[in-house]
């Protein structure tokens, strides 16, 4: 008896996950904030990107240097691709279909530390005249 209502309690959790769970109506209302990159990056890549993720995969930390040294290095837009495409275990998009090409760039900016992103600013600058 209790084994089944475990397996009952389960089930229904899960359609109230899935009911719940509405990333277009998210990312239009957090469209244009400030904060958007920071908001996609909590909803969507923390699950492996946290400095204690819920999947432990061996993502590169949000805002560590050095995770993300070496990435950076390669150029963002190895990174914008990697992001678009899916890299080892994670998923194309980063597992956020809904989200645009922007939205991404502004996650992938996220992730990074205020020092990375200066050392970026030159390429991100060229990224964006050429897209």
């Amino acid at each position: 008896m209790y084994f089944r209502m475990i397996i009952i309690s389960w089930i229904l959790s899960q359609n109230v996950w899935s009911a719940s769970h509405r990333p277009q109506e998210f990312l239009q209302e957090i469209r244009g904030s400030s904060n958007e990159g920071e908001q996609i990056v909590e909803h969507f890549c923390a699950t492996c990107h946290a400095a204690k993720p819920m999947i432990n995969l061996g993502a590169p930390v949000i805002q560590q240097d050095e995770d993300w040294s070496l990435r950076v290095k390669q150029g963002f837009n190895l990174l914008f691709k990697h992001t678009e495409e899916g890299y080892g275990a994670m998923p194309s998009r980063g597992g956020c279909f809904e989200c645009s090409d922007e939205q991404l760039k502004l996650a992938i900016l996220a992730m990074l530390s205020l020092q990375i992103k200066k050392n970026l600013q030159n390429e991100l600058e060229a990224h964006k005249k050429n897209n």
